[in-house]
């Protein structure tokens, strides 16, 4: 039965994200890029100066991996690379205007449409979402959970 549950959560949760995603194409010029790209660009754009070895770890994932990644939002415009000038082997990214400016896009446009799902919910109804959704990623985040 758990599991049973457990598959069911999971099938809803990816469905919930496909329908968000989906619905997000043909309204950017970039809406061609991975969901696995536009949080690499949120992730440069949080730590604002980051290192290429920054967002291998925030994906948990190799150096190589994370430069194509990145090399795909170079090839956009989204961001940018230099080498640092004392260190060559540390690589830092910069969100570019253009990058900016599609983020901000991005994120007004998944919240119009995350609030249009989420206004059949009452106000009680969002905040037990938040608090069950906040403890599942704070959970998910340590290894010894998963």
């Amino acid at each position: 039965m758990a599991d049973e549950i457990n598959e069911q959560i999971i099938e809803t949760l990816f469905k919930i994200a496909r329908n968000l995603k989906g619905s997000m194409h043909g309204d950017f010029e970039h809406s061609h890029l991975t969901m696995l790209q536009c949080q690499a660009l949120e992730c440069v754009k949080k730590k604002k100066n980051a290192h290429m070895a920054d967002i291998a770890s925030h994906f948990s994932t190799t150096m190589p991996t994370a430069t194509v990644l990145i090399d795909k939002l170079i090839a956009a415009k989204l961001v940018k690379r230099e080498n640092d000038a004392k260190d060559r082997r540390i690589v830092k990214i910069f969100m570019t205007k253009l990058g900016d400016k599609f983020l901000h896009k991005v994120a007004k446009r998944k919240s119009e449409k995350m609030g249009r799902v989420l206004s059949y919910l009452s106000e009680q109804d969002k905040l037990e979402l938040l608090r069950i959704l906040s403890v599942i990623a704070e959970k998910s985040e340590s290894p010894e959970n998963l």
